[in-house]
């Protein structure tokens, strides 16, 4: 399995994982414990609602409901963020060893993220040793210090410690790969986590990140949201000179049969639901029939939860 990895905070070594996916009309958590052979079980997970106008009081208390349902202790989870204060820029580097990529990574950043680098926190991975023009592709990302901080003040006021922090569109590609293996091979397929008011849009070229955007729209402004995943897979070709060969939909908006059907009327292909738990053993403490109501709004959690 192809795994992009930020450590950011990478401190948990623990067997059991945990990945909180904060969104801004609910809470998902979720455990999954290491099994033989890079599989893993599914011990636990909640999603509480975050009722009305979301405040940090309110996706405190989500928090600690989701996590007091469950049956194990849990201290140290990883979290994400989302939005238009991430970035994830792919760049081509000179080959260099990780400390200088390192020590290089602030001056170049600079060049491609439209933030004040000191208002950052950034982090990169190399995902090509050996690009073009003897050079290596490099994933950069940044998120403004300002939306960490936010989301690390609810976990902590939860009670919780993260253990490490990534974004929702690479955690989404993580699950979604752990899920599918080969299915991208040799294709070009776009991921769409649909939420309540963002969507994640990732584009996967044999089974490599290559673009991410955040879509701040309503999922209830259908039109608008057709639009702006036009917009963005137009984008893509002209960047890359490729179009998109399949859509594949998780998030709640993976139960919207219509918006599914209008998607594939658009963009002239079938755009398919797919499954975050799909290839994970399931703990007979899981309610089986709850995790099939909630199983398509789960890749993130599942992403973060699988990180090494």
């Amino acid at each position: 399995m192809k795994e992009i990895k930020f450590p950011f905070l990478n401190f948990n070594r623990t067997k059991v994982k945990v990945g909180i996916d904060i969104g801004t009309s609910s809470v998902k958590v979720l455990a999954l414990s290491r099994q033989k052979a890079g599989a893993f079980q599914l011990d636990f997970f909640a999603v509480r609602a975050i009722e009305g106008e979301k405040t940090k009081e309110k996706v405190v208390g989500a928090i600690k409901q989701a996590i007091s349902s469950s049956e194990t202790k849990v201290q140290n989870v990883t979290m994400s963020v989302s939005g238009q204060g991430v970035v994830v820029r792919q760049v081509l580097f000179p080959k260099m060893s990780e400390g200088e990529l390192k020590s290089a990574l602030q001056f170049e950043a600079e060049k491609h993220i439209p933030f004040n680098i000191n208002e950052v926190y950034i982090d990169a991975q190399v995902i090509d040793q050996n690009a073009e023009g003897n050079k290596m592709k490099v994933l950069i990302v940044a998120s403004k210090k300002d939306l960490v901080d936010e989301y690390l003040g609810y976990i902590n006021e939860a009670g919780l410690e993260a253990g490490a922090i990534d974004c929702d569109a690479i955690a989404v590609t993580n699950a979604f790969i752990f899920n599918n293996p080969g299915l991208g091979k040799d294709k070009t397929l776009a991921l769409l986590n649909i939420g309540a008011s963002m969507t994640n849009v990732c584009i996967l070229k044999n089974e490599t990140l290559n673009f991410t955007r955040d879509i701040p729209v309503d999922v209830k402004n259908a039109d608008t949201l057709e639009n702006q995943v036009r917009l963005s897979f137009d984008y893509y070709e002209n960047q890359f000179g490729k179009g998109i060969d399949g859509i594949y939909v998780s998030g709640g908006g993976a139960k919207d049969t219509a918006l599914l059907q209008r998607f594939s009327q658009a963009f002239g292909f079938e755009v398919s639901a797919w499954d975050p738990v799909k290839n994970l053993t399931v703990s007979v403490k899981v309610d089986p029939q709850a995790l099939k109501d909630a199983s398509g709004q789960l890749a993130v959690c599942v992403g973060l939860a699988i990180r090494r």
